[in-house]
């Protein structure tokens, strides 16, 4: 690899890592409009008290997946698993928020490929953590 490369790579490794710092569901509800009448609506409400579940659980998944590699003797796949489908039930519990709260929430189709494509790059850059 040149260096060259790198600095080209960089950027986008240093915001994948960035990036994953957030649950999707805290994402969806930092951008929800406040003003719209849904958004003061209780199943609104309930979704994004529900949705603080997720912060605690990417916390819990950053710190556990090395540790859990570790101990497996870096058996990948299942953790990558475990992972995807954590990311999955988030993911579905946004879009599930941003349709109550007035939102446009992701298809089912547009979930499997962000979980699928999310898994990829974990695997592929060693980022296991969701």
């Amino acid at each position: 690899m040149s260096l060259q490369f790198s600095y080209k790579v960089m950027p986008v490794i240093i915001a994948a890592c960035l990036g994953g710092c957030a649950s999707q569901s805290e994402l969806t509800a930092l951008r929800l409009d406040p003003d719209n009448p849904q958004y003061r609506s209780e199943a609104c409400q309930r979704s994004i008290e529900g949705g603080t579940v997720h912060r605690g659980i990417k916390n819990v998944t950053m710190v556990a997946t090395p540790v859990l590699l570790f101990v497996s003797g870096g058996l990948l796949l299942p953790v990558l698993a475990a992972n995807a489908g954590l990311d999955a039930a988030d993911r579905i519990d946004a879009s599930d928020m941003a349709n109550r709260c007035g939102a446009r929430g992701e298809s089912g189709a547009e979930i499997a490929g962000s979980v699928a494509a999310g898994a990829v790059l974990r695997a592929a850059t060693g980022l296991v953590p969701k």
